[in-house]
């Protein structure tokens, strides 16, 4: 996935990764994988760096409404598909496409799933619901032999670098699916989003403590920030509807990590085991708190309804100054309320501090996959790898011309030996071709992060760095829009000690299959009560044992007994 697509990505599959761990462990694959691979295979025959003749591998692909296209091409056959075809004798033919944001995708792969119809060589995704349930399925092989023996150094070691990135794709010791190697850029993780020009009209400043943050909250509420004579501005928005940590926009994480807790999160407590989020103390004396805030007029009235889309039209409508969100922000929601209000705008600021100068917020775990067939043919299986494995190669070579044959004409054009990238040279307008590339462009994290933090430092730009910022998408930062991204980031990266990641990453539970929903539903109708004033916050006392009692403490055995093995 390329970092242009990956802020998208993100705001669709936040949402999903906080539904919880998915999946169940499958004992159906009969086919070792491991003895198919180790049979005698053919090597195909590949003439500078050309596969002769032309291999083939079969995919599916996400059909993405607001991707650029010219001259009838598609997401399956593009100047970068072509590319592939002539220069490394790779034809990647897509079997269908499906919505990215309609969710058509997902019916056609659960469609081709359960009539069984023959799947994919390939299958590459961003959802945990679909790579768990393609794991699952029985399809898919075993994946760590063939990445051990056709994988290049370079894809190895880009795969390497991200921590415990083979954990998600574990099902009884074997590895059913390849990580993706993304960084996630300041898109894990929120940082708050002030209204600046509120704070200016106001004379206020930031908030870096929960002191200052209800001095500007209230001064958001009662002084007319907005400026239009009614009382209709709310301080603070968070999505509550279903969950409480790691909505796409609007986290409420943060709000109790400070005071020392994530809800809805496995993380190791000061024994060293993992324990549930939800059922720290230090939620108690957020619920108390949100119970205040609600009580004075700093949140909605309606809160326990509000989800992403809800804080969208808030932001949109000029009535909210402070949402918690990721880079991406003033990208999406944000330049929509800017069309509107041309003079509104939100700044990326740190989480205040908390009790005893706590802050932990949620840390989204952002993985993506690909799967294998399991009757994928050896000819196939090499194409994919040799595709790959020569992406890595472009990227590393340092040749800022490796993928000119299907960037030249779309990203840029090149004038007396120099790539020139404004719009107005480019013959039929500017196209990014990042977001046609399958699965990589070949850029590792940790040098995809080093030119994040150049751009984002406003360092000097090589030659090489401006050719892997077309090649994964990557903006200059010059526009105010562009700006906040970078900005953001820089803020997120100097709270990281803040984030709490999910450190259960195995397989449904038995406990968690028949009990997930309901432990939820009980928790969200407790917390609700509590912030709305309905009940006692002494009341968390007694959810806290219920849930022991109806199946949390077999749930915190049965992760603990994942956790020990995999430590």
């Amino acid at each position: 996935m390329t970092m242009k697509t990956r802020v998208l990505t993100v705001a669709l599959a936040t949402v999903m990764l906080t539904i919880g761990v998915l999946g169940c462990s499958n004992t159906n694959n009969q086919v070792s994988e491991s003895d198919k691979i180790n049979k005698e295979t053919k090597k195909l025959n590949i003439v500078n760096g050309k596969i002769e003749p032309t291999a083939t591998f079969t995919t599916i692909r996400m059909d993405n409404p607001v991707v650029k296209f010219r001259d009838g091409e598609s997401i399956s056959d593009n100047t970068f598909t072509r590319w592939v075809e002539n220069k490394l004798g790779v034809k990647i033919k897509t079997l269908w496409t499906g919505g990215a944001t309609d969710g058509s995708f997902t019916t056609k792969m659960k469609l081709m799933l359960s009539s069984g119809e023959k799947m994919p060589d390939i299958v590459n995704v961003g959802d945990p619901n679909n790579f768990n349930l393609l794991m699952d399925s029985g399809k898919f092989m075993d994946v760590g032999d063939v990445f051990e023996k056709y994988a290049s150094p370079a894809y190895k070691a880009a795969v390497a670098e991200k921590e415990d990135a083979w954990l998600p794709f574990i099902r009884d010791g074997k590895k059913m699916a390849i990580p993706s190697a993304d960084e996630d850029f300041g898109q894990a993780q929120s940082v708050l989003w002030i209204r600046q020009d509120w704070l200016d009209k106001l004379n206020l400043k930031a908030p870096t403590t929960i002191g200052e943050l209800e001095t500007v909250m209230d001064a958001f509420v009662y002084q007319d920030p907005n400026g239009n004579g009614i009382k209709d501005t709310f301080a603070l928005d968070f999505a509550m509807k279903e969950r409480l940590s790691g909505a796409a926009i609007g986290d409420a994480s943060w709000i109790f990590g400070l005071f020392g807790a994530v809800p809805e999160r496995w993380y190791p407590g000061e024994d060293g085991k993992l324990q549930y989020g939800s059922t720290q103390p230090g939620v108690k004396q957020g619920l108390a708190k949100l119970n205040e805030w609600k009580s004075k007029g700093y949140i909605a009235s309606d809160i326990a309804l509000h989800d992403t889309n809800t804080i969208v039209q808030a932001v949109t409508s000029d009535k909210v100054g402070i949402v918690a969100a990721p880079a991406f922000f003033m990208g999406y929601p944000g330049s929509l309320l800017q069309a509107s209000h041309p003079n509104a705008l939100y700044v990326p600021y740190p989480l205040p501090v908390g009790v005893d100068g706590q802050n932990m917020r949620t840390n989204l775990n952002l993985v993506g996959a690909t799967l294998i067939n399991k009757d994928i043919s050896d000819e196939a299986l090499q194409a994919f790898f040799h595709y790959i494995n020569s992406m890595y190669e472009g990227s590393e070579s340092g040749d800022p011309f490796y993928f000119r044959g299907y960037q030249e004409g779309y990203d840029y054009i090149v004038k007396d030996g120099k790539i020139v990238t404004e719009e107005k040279e480019i013959p039929g307008g500017k196209i990014d071709t990042s977001v046609y590339v399958f699965i990589t462009s070949g850029v590792s994290p940790k040098r995809n992060k080093e030119l994040f933090d150049k751009i984002a430092n406003r360092e000097e730009l090589t030659d090489e760095d401006r050719a892997l910022m077309i090649s994964t998408g990557t903006n200059a930062g010059i526009t105010p829009i562009q700006r906040s991204v970078y900005d953001a980031y820089l803020v997120s990266k100097k709270q990281a000690s803040a984030n709490v990641k999910q450190y259960y990453m195995g397989p449904t539970t038995s406990t968690m299959s028949s009990r997930n929903e309901l432990l939820q539903k009980m928790q969200m109708e407790a917390f609700t009560k509590i912030i709305y004033g309905e009940a006692a916050v002494n009341t968390f006392d007694q959810f806290v044992e219920k849930w022991k009692s109806m199946g949390g403490d077999t749930i915190t055995s049965e992760v603990n007994e994942w956790y020990d093995s995999v430590k």
